[in-house]
C-alpha cells in the first residue's frame, strides 16, 4: 500500500509540474496556430469557397423513354464542371476538409492520392488552385487521357506496375498487370510519409468530407448534390414533380451516394437510394447482406470492370471508414447490372448525344430498369415516375477503350466482344422505344455465362 501511495504521489506531483501556471505576472496567452498559417488557411479556403461559387449549379437533362410514357429519367450533368467530372465537387469537400482539420497547411510538401483517373484530375486542380503540390498515384495502364488530364491541371504522376495473377471462382486463369487499389494506397501512403506531404485517402475520407447538412437560409449553400436536385427541380417551373422518387448511382469511394442518403434519411425525404452496382462488385453483397467486411474479394473481380466505380480489385475486405465510404444503411436498394450492357448503354447514349462515360450508363441502366419494374407491376402512380442520376464523367475519357470497338472485343471476349454489345444495345433501345424487359432478355439471348 505504501508503495502505492508513493506511486499516486508521484504521478500527481509530475502531472502538477507539467501544468503550465498563472504566475503574479502572467496570465498564459499564447498562439496555438501562428499568424502566418492563420492567413494562409483563411485565403486558401476562401479560394476554395469562390470556385463553388463559380461552379453553380450543374445543370439537369431530362431524357423521356417513349416506352414509358409516366416515366422521367433527369441526368444531373457533373461533367458541366471545370475538371469535367462529379469527382469536382468531392475533391473540393476532401480538400476543404483537409485544410479544416490541419490536416493540409502551408507547409505540407504535397498531397497524395491513389486514384483511377477523375478524382486526380479534380484534387489536382484544387490542390493548385490553394498553391499545395499534388501527386496522383496511378496505374500504369491508366487511359492516356486521363493521364494528360491530371497533368494539364497541374498535378504529377506517380506510376505503379505490380505483376500479380488474375483469379477467377474457378481457379487461376491468366497471367496480367493489375494493380490493386490497395497497392496504390500504399505507394501514396509511403510516398507521403517520406517527403513529409499528407496521403488524402479518398476511400476512406470521403464520409468525413463530404457533407449532407440542408442550409436554410444561411449565408454558404448546402454544397450536397441532392439539394441542388431538390432546388432545381423546385424552380422548374413545367417540372410537376419536385422530389425524385429515386436517386441512383453507383459507388467508388462510396461518397458521394452516401451523402446523399444521409441528407435524405436526415430530413424524411420520400426519395429512395438505389446503388447502381457493376458486375463483379463487392458494394452490392456488402450493401444487402453485410458481406466481405472480414474477407478479400480479389477472387471474384473479373477486368475490365466499370471504370472508376466498384469494389473487388482490391485485396483488402470492404472496411468502412477505411478503404471504403459507403454507409450501406442509408441504401434503399442495390441493383446489378452486366458490364458488357453498360457499353453498349453507353454507345446508345453517346448516339443519341449524351457524351457520358460508363458509370453514368450504368446509372441509366438501372434507372430505366426501375422504370419498367415499376411499369410492369402497375402500381398506381399518382404523379409521373421521376427518375434521377447523375452523369459523372464524359465519354471522351474513354475513346481509347469503351468506345473503340477493339478494345471492347478483346475485353469482353468472354461476353462475345462488339457481337455481345450489339445484342445488348439492340435490347435496350428496344426498352426504350417500347417499354420491354431488357434484362431477362439480354441475360439469356446475349452471348457469355451469367450463372453465379
Amino acid at each position: 500500500m505504501k508503495l502505492l501511495f508513493l506511486a499516486l504521489a508521484l504521478c500527481a506531483i509530475v502531472f502538477t509540474e507539467d501544468i503550465t501556471k498563472i504566475s503574479k505576472s502572467q496570465v498564459p496567452n499564447e498562439e496555438s496556430v501562428a499568424k502566418e498559417e492563420t492567413e494562409w488557411r483563411l485565403k486558401a479556403i476562401q479560394k476554395l469557397w469562390n470556385e463553388r461559387r463559380n461552379m453553380g449549379h450543374t445543370p439537369m437533362a431530362k431524357f423521356s423513354p417513349p416506352g414509358f410514357p409516366n416515366a422521367d429519367i433527369f441526368f444531373k450533368n457533373e461533367t458541366a464542371t471545370t475538371t469535367r467530372t462529379l469527382k469536382h465537387r468531392f475533391a473540393w469537400a476532401l480538400l476543404l476538409w483537409a485544410i479544416t482539420e490541419g490536416k493540409v497547411t502551408s507547409k505540407t510538401s504535397g498531397v497524395y492520392d491513389s486514384t483511377s483517373g477523375n478524382t486526380g484530375s479534380a484534387e489536382a486542380y484544387m490542390c493548385t488552385l490553394v498553391g499545395v503540390p499534388y501527386y496522383a498515384v496511378v496505374a500504369d495502364n491508366l487511359e492516356e487521357e486521363k493521364v494528360k488530364q491530371i497533368e494539364s491541371f497541374g498535378g504529377k504522376i506517380i506510376k505503379v506496375r505490380e505483376e500479380c495473377l488474375v483469379v477467377s471462382r474457378v481457379g487461376l486463369v491468366a497471367n496480367s498487370w493489375q494493380v490493386p487499389v490497395s497497392q496504390r494506397n500504399l505507394q501514396a501512403k509511403k510516398h507521403a510519409a517520406e517527403k513529409n506531404g499528407f496521403f488524402m485517402n479518398q476511400f476512406g475520407n470521403a464520409e468525413k468530407a463530404e457533407e449532407f447538412h440542408e442550409s436554410g437560409d444561411f449565408y454558404f449553400e448546402s454544397t450536397n448534390v441532392y439539394h441542388e436536385i431538390i432546388v432545381q427541380l423546385k424552380k422548374e417551373k413545367e417540372q410537376a414533380v419536385k422530389i425524385p422518387d429515386y436517386f441512383v448511382h453507383s459507388a467508388g469511394t462510396g461518397g458521394t451516394i452516401s451523402s446523399v442518403g444521409r441528407y435524405i434519411a436526415r430530413y424524411g425525404a420520400p426519395t429512395k437510394v438505389i446503388l447502381s452496382d457493376s458486375q463483379y462488385s463487392l458494394f452490392y453483397d456488402y450493401v444487402i447482406g453485410h458481406k466481405f467486411t472480414n474477407q478479400s474479394g480479389a477472387g471474384i473481380w473479373t477486368p475490365p470492370g466499370i471504370a472508376g466505380i466498384g469494389y473487388g480489385y482490391d485485396i483488402e475486405p470492404v472496411l468502412y471508414g477505411q478503404t471504403t465510404s459507403l454507409t450501406r444503411n442509408v441504401i434503399h436498394e442495390a441493383m446489378r447490372m452486366p458490364d458488357i450492357a453498360s457499353v453498349a448503354a453507353m454507345r446508345i447514349l453517346d448516339e443519341k448525344g449524351y457524351n457520358v462515360g460508363p458509370s453514368t450508363s450504368l446509372n441509366f441502366l438501372v434507372s430505366l430498369y426501375k422504370a419498367y419494374q415499376k411499369k410492369a407491376k402497375q402500381s398506381p402512380i399518382k404523379h409521373r415516375l421521376t427518375i434521377v442520376t447523375l452523369a459523372c464523367d464524359p465519354g471522351d475519357f474513354y475513346r481509347s477503350t469503351y468506345l473503340k470497338d477493339e478494345w471492347v472485343e478483346k475485353s469482353f471476349k468472354k461476353f462475345g466482344g462488339v457481337e455481345g454489345m450489339e445484342c445488348w444495345k439492340k435490347l435496350i433501345q428496344e426498352s426504350i422505344d417500347t417499354g420491354s424487359d431488357f434484362v431477362s432478355k439480354g441475360l439469356t439471348m446475349c452471348p457469355g455465362s451469367y450463372k453465379v
